[in-house]
């Protein structure tokens, strides 16, 4: 995914995506996306 491979740099993974951060973190609640330990 996008996060794995940009080692979950929020910031730098709503940049590419073309969203603001706070809609990439509203996104990964919703989804119940969480990084893997």
């Amino acid at each position: 995914t996008t996060l794995e491979s940009h080692g979950w740099q929020y910031k730098t993974v709503a940049k590419i995506l073309g969203i603001n951060r706070s809609t990439l973190y509203r996104k990964l609640k919703k989804y119940a996306i969480h990084k893997s330990q």
